[in-house]
């Protein structure tokens, strides 16, 4: 029997660095300035005067000044503290989809893409120079990475069959799953043959590897934009971006050796990453989902929102039910 651990981003929030996307873009606006040497923070407006016949050379110069995804952006984080840029990106490129009044909101897929891959180059160095902190190793983290899979854990549909133990087992295998660019989880692989580290979305000091997009097949948009015929829809996709290199098939060989325990740590499991949270959760060989939660400032926990985020990444509810372990048997992160 294996595990396979989520590290998401709530892991290296939890060893002190500063990785949320509302960190980057206050670092970004704090000390980005415009062509006319205007700070961003002092200079927020539309992207409207900018996008009229503009070559690709004159695009790229314009990300010196602010632009409508930028601009989704900030709305997002003034109206409720938090920003997800895959998300916002996505809101944005299905507007190519449906007609809109007004012609100023929608983006050329071209130029949004340029726009997502300005903001990446930019998260990179701030990730960059925020992993220069340095982080230490969490036992109580370690010991949950290494702990045994208690059998009350394991999906009822599984134990009725009569093919695991009626003991507690000790994973054979674990595999570090790291949807952060950083390193903070190789921390945790360095004396333990027995646990890998895959880097499904790269890692900053290979910045050729680094997925940042989409990833969401089942979203009922997505046959859509397939369908307009236009690569520019699809570019940053990440399940087709997965095929740039071998870490989804690590993953797909590991899930298919073994039974396997997934464990959450940090990951919100939002639905971005749906594609493959799906391939994950439904398939034939998971036994349970446990999610380690995390306890809020005023002492309550974000155990109910995580549920809710898995249960998106499901077709059969069932299934859902029956393998994502109940509140009374997880614990929080730290």
């Amino acid at each position: 029997m294996n595990r396979i651990v989520l590290i998401g981003n709530g892991f290296d929030l939890a060893h002190g660095l500063k990785t949320k996307y509302e960190h980057f873009i206050k670092w970004y606006l704090n000390q980005k300035k415009d062509s006319t040497g205007i700070l961003y923070k002092e200079k927020i407006k539309n992207y409207d005067m900018y996008v009229e016949h503009m070559n690709a050379r004159q695009i790229e110069e314009s990300m010196r000044d602010p632009c409508i995804f930028l601009n989704n952006i900030l709305k997002r984080i003034g109206s409720y503290g938090w920003v997800d840029i895959e998300n916002e990106y996505y809101t944005l490129l299905i507007q190519q989809i449906y007609p809109i009044n007004d012609s100023s909101q929608r983006l050329d897929p071209m130029i949004l893409n340029i726009q997502l891959n300005h903001l990446k180059a930019m998260l990179i160095e701030y990730l960059q120079i925020e992993e220069k902190k340095g982080v230490e190793v969490i036992h109580s983290i370690k010991d949950k990475i290494h702990r045994s899979i208690i059998r009350r854990e394991i999906a009822t549909t599984n134990l009725n069959s009569n093919n695991f133990s009626p003991d507690d087992v000790k994973p054979s295998n674990t595999m570090l799953l790291n949807f952060n660019y950083t390193k903070t989880a190789k921390q945790y692989t360095d004396s333990e043959s027995n646990v890998k580290l895959n880097h499904i979305h790269g890692q900053l000091d290979d910045e050729k590897s680094i997925i940042f997009g989409y990833g969401d097949e089942l979203d009922v948009n997505y046959e859509k934009l397939k369908n307009l015929n236009d690569n520019e829809c699809l570019r940053n996709m990440k399940s087709i971006r997965y095929l740039e290199a071998d870490n989804y098939r690590k993953m797909l060989e590991f899930i298919e050796s073994a039974p396997f325990q997934v464990c959450i740590m940090g990951h919100s499991c939002g639905i971005s990453d749906r594609t493959l949270l799906n391939t994950l959760f439904e398939h034939k060989n998971c036994i349970s989902i446990l999610p380690y939660y995390y306890i809020k400032e005023k002492g309550s926990d974000n155990y109910l929102e995580l549920v809710q985020n898995i249960s998106r990444n499901f077709t059969d509810m069932k299934l859902m039910r029956d393998r994502v372990v109940n509140k009374l048997y997880c614990e929080s992160l730290v």
